[in-house]
């Protein structure tokens, strides 16, 4: 063992553990004088020193199986006597009987020695032969000259073997004098400054081994340190005895997990089994060539019977998203999408509201088309070398979305490059992405009258784990490009966290400033505050009671909304969320110059193949009515169930209905299958 007192002096104890400590009074003691004490019976040696305070080194050391401790400098030379105790010690430190006497010790004033009649004595040279029978004084072992090294010093019972004092030999020849083992003084002049410490005869071959072989290359902080197997923990003994069958077992009755494959899979398959052929190196084997092109998407079909606006929307409608993806390497790729039957957010429908009809919404234009890579993989594979740094980029007509879609969620003509993987010592954040973006076309905004051409974007979305919970911060800039003053700065923070493992929560801020010209014909001006809580129950997986509030004030605005993302209020509640097929209602989700919330309930099943929602929403306006787009008070109950089929489709029905002030209610019924390649 090992025990450290912080003192004016510092003292530190390396102690057998079957001997008995030394009385409370020694180690308040603040003397400054070396107190050494060798005990030895059979395998076990006692050691007390103390030394001068040192700052770098005058410090409390953990009591721990293993401490490290640094030698004194290569001139300091330290004989020692080494002696052994009396082979009969019956009753010290017997798990069956009490120790009887305490240890005196020749070197502690008269005051601090035990009461005891002492049962071990320090042998005196000149009574030496009168006392070979009961104590047996050994030669001095090699002088302790001290190295540089670390040594681990460990509690004295797990050692085995001869046990001494001992550094490495000198690496000169010089010869040593040593002092007579029979007028050796046990009050040797020792330096006050330098601690020793115990190895054994294993680690001695290792340290002489280390001593004559060339220093390895290692960092100046870095020094090595003999390899013990005392270091590690003994290998565990299995509780029950091996048998090959029942390790087996687990494996019995299980099959692979069918999933679904993409309609079109070229080159190299995608999340496949087996042995992939091997890459093509292009400019090195640094970021290899592994081509692979996939299409894959969703087709959705559903029937809708909805009121809204006072008038009938009954209809069966249909939409097919198409992606494709053209892999060049690990971090490189093109990726494209496009939805060939709609358009500006109308679907091909057949629509019988009123009469039977047919609508037809074909396009052929491609929604996202992109590159992304990273730039420092890109370099390190034409240099042949790793990744000196990574900077993610991408450009084309990019999907952007930032604030769970609520502050953007829209493709545009620009590009984006990230800085990711980062932390900050002086504002104590822990990792942080920062992600800077930049757009000139397609920028789809109520505050430019969704005139994609109107509008230029520069901004800037940082992602930052700090303060026991998850930071998003985002500012961008909109420039009229049409000149008709509707310039503006939109911000965005939002702190997520979790609260006594009871309640997660979201607060988002949403400000929108700059504008001139009266309030009223401002089309972005104005701010919406968001809480999003969820409760967490015994099956927080399986049981999610949930409730979100809002605040908004003026006209508050994202940055960019694509035609079928809904409003800015649309993730919270599903009354305030559309179908983006059917054309299924909600209540306002603007949040101009209203206030309101969402509470429910959202449970799955066990195996995650089944979801049913029940929520009740409800908002009101305030100050002038002329910046509230709802007309008055609305309020809702809905309920949206959805069940997997099978692992590629799945089947979904929503029910809602709406109480307006006024105007006319609201109400919506729609059926809906969804089918994934």
């Amino acid at each position: 063992m090992k025990f450290s007192w912080p003192t004016q002096s510092s003292f530190s104890i390396y102690l057998a553990p079957r001997w008995k400590i030394l009385p409370k009074p020694f180690w308040e003691n603040k003397a400054k004088a070396l107190l050494a004490i060798l005990l030895a019976s059979g395998q076990m040696n006692l050691i007390c020193y103390a030394q001068e305070p040192d700052p770098k080194q005058n410090q409390r050391l953990a009591d721990d199986e293993t401490q490290v401790r640094r030698l004194p400098d290569p001139e300091s030379v330290i004989p020692l006597p080494a002696i052994k105790a009396p082979k009969d010690f019956s009753g010290f430190g017997d798990s069956k009987s009490e120790r009887k006497e305490e240890i005196p010790s020749p070197f502690l004033p008269p005051k601090y020695q035990p009461p005891q009649k002492p049962s071990i004595a320090v042998p005196d040279a000149s009574t030496e032969e009168d006392s070979t029978d009961e104590y047996d004084v050994g030669t001095i072992g090699s002088p302790i000259y001290p190295k540089d090294y670390l040594i681990p010093i460990r509690p004295l019972h797990e050692y085995s073997g001869e046990q001494r004092l001992w550094m490495p030999t000198p690496p000169t020849s010089q010869s040593i004098a040593l002092p007579d083992v029979a007028s050796a003084s046990f009050e040797p002049t020792l330096r006050l400054d330098q601690p020793w410490t115990f190895i054994n005869a294993d680690e001695k071959r290792q340290l002489d081994a280390l001593a004559s072989s060339p220093p390895p290359s290692m960092a100046c902080t870095v020094v090595p340190v003999p390899y013990s197997a005392y270091d590690f923990s003994p290998t565990p003994a299995p509780a029950n005895t091996f048998c090959p069958p029942a390790e087996t077992q687990s494996y019995y009755a299980k099959q692979p997990i069918e999933t679904q494959r993409p309609w079109v899979e070229w080159w190299r398959p995608f999340y496949s089994g087996g042995i992939y052929s091997p890459a093509i190196p292009v400019f090195s084997d640094v970021n290899p060539l592994t081509p692979q092109f996939i299409v894959f998407g969703d087709y959705r079909t559903g029937v809708g019977i909805h009121r809204n606006n006072g008038a009938p929307n009954q209809n069966w409608a249909h939409r097919l998203n198409l992606e494709a993806d053209l892999k060049f390497t690990s971090t490189e790729r093109f990726h494209a999408s496009m939805g060939p039957l709609d358009h500006d957010g109308k679907f091909t429908r057949l629509d019988f509201s009123n009469d039977v009809r047919f609508e037809t919404e074909m396009d052929a234009q491609l929604n996202t088309a992109f590159f992304e890579g990273d730039l420092g993989a890109l370099v390190g594979g034409v240099r042949g070398v790793d990744a000196p740094f990574d900077l993610p980029f991408t450009f084309g007509i990019v999907p952007l979305l930032y604030q769970n879609g609520i502050w953007m969620e829209d493709a545009i003509v620009g590009g984006a490059v990230a800085f990711p993987w980062k932390h900050s010592l002086p504002l104590n954040w822990c990792n942080y992405d920062a992600t800077f973006f930049a757009g000139v076309h397609d920028i789809t905004s109520p505050a430019f009258g969704n005139d994609k051409e109107a509008a230029g974007v520069v901004g800037t979305a940082w992602f930052i784990e700090a303060y026991q919970g998850y930071i998003e911060a985002d500012y961008a800039y909109l420039n009229d490009q049409e000149g008709q003053n509707r310039d503006y700065h939109n911000f965005a923070l939002a702190y997520s966290r979790r609260y006594w493992n009871r309640v997660s929560n979201s607060i988002r801020f949403i400000a929108n400033i700059g504008q001139d010209g009266p309030r009223i014909d401002r089309s972005a001006d104005g701010g919406l505050i968001l809480f999003e809580n969820s409760l967490i129950s015994p099956m927080p997986s399986n049981i999610v009671p949930y409730w979100n509030t809002f605040l908004g004030y003026g006209s508050p605005q994202s940055v960019a909304r694509a035609g079928g993302s809904g409003g800015i209020l649309r993730n919270t509640g599903i009354n305030f969320e559309t179908d983006g097929l059917t054309g299924y209602p909600t209540l306002d989700a603007t949040g101009s110059n209203s206030f309101g919330g969402a509470v429910g309930i959202n449970l799955l099943s066990a195996d995650f193949r089944r979801q049913w929602a029940f929520e009740f929403a409800a908002l009101d306006t305030y100050g002038n009515d002329a910046l509230s787009r709802a007309p008055g008070a609305q309020y809702a109950l809905g309920t949206r169930w959805q069940k997997a089929i099978s692992n590629a489709s799945i089947i979904r029905l929503d029910f809602m209905n709406g109480w307006l002030d006024n105007a006319s209610d609201i109400y919506g019924s729609r059926i809906e299958y969804r089918w994934k390649f």
